[in-house]
């Protein structure tokens, strides 16, 4: 497959699974939810570092180069799944101070 048909797989992909997806995380708990919200997020920040390598190391964009249609789609594969994570927990009205721990820390003299 070219870089262009790799990229183009994973959005159709994505397009694909859409409804099976938000079908599933609709049943989650909303603690479910943002924890795989968050484990989505740390799997697109590793796939995004691989895309931006070259042009930190002053090459050219990634686009110019070979092989990393799969990089690209995978980028896009990720954003989409956060998104149905995104859609189902606004729908759910998922309110993070709701679940998410509070550290207070006082003074005391």
């Amino acid at each position: 497959m070219t870089d262009d048909e790799l990229q183009d797989a994973a959005v159709h992909i994505a397009d694909q699974f859409a409804d099976h997806d938000r079908r599933f995380l609709a049943l989650m708990t909303p603690q479910e939810r943002a924890g795989h919200e968050q484990a989505l997020w740390m799997l697109y920040h590793h796939v995004d570092r691989i895309w931006e390598a070259p042009k930190k190391a002053g090459g050219p964009h990634p686009v110019n180069l070979g092989g990393y249609g799969a990089v690209a789609g995978l980028r896009d594969l990720l954003a989409a799944l956060i998104g149905h994570v995104e859609e189902v927990s606004a729908q759910a009205g998922d309110q993070p101070e709701d679940w998410r721990a509070r550290m207070v820390v006082e003074r005391n003299d």
